[in-house]
């Protein structure tokens, strides 16, 4: 891999992190109110898928123009770069367009937690999947160094830094979302219920 692509890639990885980390440091600092931690979860999504497409819109690019520019191994490096991050920008513009039909207002203490909890387990397992891509990555690698086949090399290596730029990107967003499913479940520990109904403490 070349040496400006392991510094562009990690320039990016800087650009999220300095992105996202003021939601994990104001985490704490807000009152509680489902909503609010609901509000912030979506905030977030944003942010990461925001970052996803743009991550996808400069890898299709470079990859179109690279295919076309390199030879060997480096030609399919680009192809599969380009093929991934036409998924991802899939993902991300679909993602996008669900949370902008999600009304905040109208969810529930339960409705709430759901979706904050069922995010955290897609980003656990996405990670997973990503473990999966970057382990298919290095066999193809290998599989290419073995058989002469510049194709599964180019492949390999795209798989690599595909699979481990989205195990950072989930790990990242987990990282930094679980807080606010944190919060909203420490509501319910103020719930203290009597013969007539509940109230809250604090």
């Amino acid at each position: 891999m070349r040496y400006t692509q392991i510094l562009f890639s990690i320039f990016l990885f800087l650009i999220v992190i300095l992105a996202l980390i003021p939601d994990l440091l104001h985490a704490q600092n807000d009152a509680f109110s489902t909503q609010n931690y609901a509000q912030k979860s979506l905030d977030l999504q944003k942010k990461g898928m925001i970052f996803l497409g743009s991550w996808g819109t400069l890898n299709l690019i470079s990859g179109s123009t690279g295919y076309f520019l390199s030879e060997n191994s480096t030609k399919y490096f680009h192809q599969m770069n380009a093929g991934w991050n036409l998924v991802n920008l899939g993902i991300a513009g679909f993602a996008l367009y669900s949370i902008s039909t999600i009304d905040v207002s109208s969810l529930n203490y339960s409705q709430s937690l759901s979706k904050l909890q069922n995010l955290d387990k897609i980003l656990l397992f996405n990670a997973g999947l990503d473990i999966g891509y970057m382990a298919t990555g290095a066999w193809l690698w290998e599989r290419g160094l073995r058989k002469d086949s510049k194709r599964l090399e180019g492949y390999g290596k795209s798989m690599l830094l595909q699979g481990g730029f989205l195990l950072v990107f989930d790990l990242i967003l987990y990282t930094l979302h679980n807080p606010y499913t944190k919060g909203l479940l420490s509501i319910s520990e103020n719930f203290q219920f009597t013969a007539k109904g509940f109230r809250i403490g604090f």
